[in-house]
């Protein structure tokens, strides 16, 4: 429950606008995600959709769903070629999913973000920062991007700076921008975290009243 509190934020600026309550969740996998969260709020009006590349890790968020009676379109999908038509999307929440790829891929999946919202829709997304402990460890591939091991897999981590991700937004509204550094003991020590939140919406004539 700690990855919440972006959760009730993103959901604030979502309850400000007339649109449909449909939200679309960009890597939807892992046991048993944000999914669950979001589905809390069906009374309210919310339907729940959910994009994973990975059919493994799709497959335990399926399994918590079925298990609990959660009702959720859950698709196996790259977010770098999103499978909506344009326009199609009120909103859009990606936590802790688009930093494990290149740069370029990263600007890849915020051009698709782009195109599917719908007039005035909103998106969440956040990025790794150069605050985090994880910053410069292992092979660097690229500016900012690192291979990086975990436990006995080998993962990729984009870190962006204050301010650089800015660009990727361009033609949206940012109305939300978040700097967190979070410490936590793991295993025998503390490791700390770093983040950088987003929540851009699509711009229209009339602002959200939050």
């Amino acid at each position: 429950m700690y990855r919440a509190p972006q959760l009730y934020t993103f959901l604030e600026h979502c309850e400000a606008t007339p649109l449909p309550k449909e939200i679309l969740e960009c890597g939807a996998g892992g046991w048993p995600g944000f999914v669950p969260l979001f589905a809390r709020f069906a009374d309210r009006g919310f339907a729940v959709h959910g994009i994973e590349i990975s059919e493994e890790r799709l497959g335990y968020a399926r399994t918590y769903c079925a298990e609990h009676g959660i009702d959720a379109d859950l698709r196996v999908g790259d977010m770098c070629e999103l499978p909506y038509p344009d326009g199609a999307i009120p909103f859009l929440f990606s936590y802790n999913a688009i930093f494990h790829m290149p740069k370029a891929d990263i600007a890849r999946v915020l051009a698709e973000i782009k195109r599917v919202l719908a007039p005035g829709g909103h998106c969440f997304v956040n990025f790794a920062s150069v605050d985090d402990d994880r910053y410069g460890e292992g092979a660097e591939r690229g500016p900012g991007e690192f291979e990086q091991r975990e436990g006995d897999e080998l993962t990729f981590h984009s870190f962006y700076d204050v301010g650089e991700a800015d660009a990727l937004f361009d033609g949206l509204v940012i109305d939300h921008v978040e700097r967190r550094v979070l410490t936590r003991r793991f295993e025998d020590g503390l490791f700390t975290q770093g983040y950088i939140d987003y929540i851009a919406r699509v711009p229209t004539d009339e602002a959200p009243k939050l």
